[in-house]
């Protein structure tokens, strides 16, 4: 496994985020946010439900940002570790103690078509924020632990359907006892059961969340918008 400092060469690894800032369309935001996890059926086949507080902006290398819901990407695209920015609506207030649980997984592995479990692509806990002083108040998540699982990139087989890779960010730090089994040897990326890991681990509902689709069968380069 991989700390965000081996990553970097630096000390630290920092996901930016606008913490107090709210604009009229908050509301309008989380509401496209929701209704995009419902309409692509993740829930309730992924979440029982997803009411977010906040926006999580996934900013992938050369502009690729997946902030609204069900942005198309490709494979080339995707290749490297992702920051991340999280924009909290007036209801979704930060502390300066909050901990977060970041995780991205796959639930439409091994095929759309037919899934047998969804596929973890990265999981850490532990993040914590750094407040910055910038013109928008502003937050940092700090992370200088080990991740639990490693970040890889999406990588669907071909002709397995589109795969809807998954981005969760959660309050809270996952109990000691949640995250053993990403510590053992025999430790496997799928069959990854997120109900049973967020009930081990006390966390509650998303606080934000995001997703890009992935089509097996493209080869294309171009960033689409659903």
């Amino acid at each position: 496994m991989r700390s965000f400092a081996l990553r970097l060469g630096v000390a630290l690894c920092y996901f930016g985020l606008a913490s107090s800032h709210h604009t009229a369309d908050d509301d309008a935001t989380l509401s496209r946010s929701k209704n995009g996890f419902e309409e692509s059926r993740l829930v309730p086949e992924l979440l029982s439900a997803f009411d977010p507080q906040g926006t999580l902006a996934i900013d992938f290398s050369d502009g690729k940002v997946v902030r609204h819901p069900g942005v198309t990407m490709t494979a080339q695209e995707t290749k490297a570790l992702p920051a991340f920015q999280l924009l909290p609506a007036r209801d979704g207030e930060l502390k300066p103690a909050d901990g977060f649980t970041l995780m991205m997984l796959d639930p439409d592995s091994p095929t759309h078509a037919n899934p047998s479990g969804a596929k973890i692509y990265l999981l850490a806990t532990g993040l914590s924020l750094d407040r910055l002083h910038d013109p928008v108040e502003s937050y940092n998540l700090v992370n200088n632990t080990r991740f639990l699982v490693d970040w890889i990139p999406p990588t669907p087989e071909p002709n397995t359907g589109i795969h809807r890779y998954t981005f969760l960010l959660y309050k809270g730090v996952a109990s000691q006892a949640s995250v053993q089994p990403f510590q053992a040897p025999t430790f496997d990326r799928t069959g990854f059961n997120l109900t049973q890991f967020t009930h081990t681990a006390g966390l509650q509902d998303p606080y934000a969340g995001g997703f890009m689709n992935l089509d097996s069968s493209s080869t294309g380069s171009q960033t689409k918008q659903s």
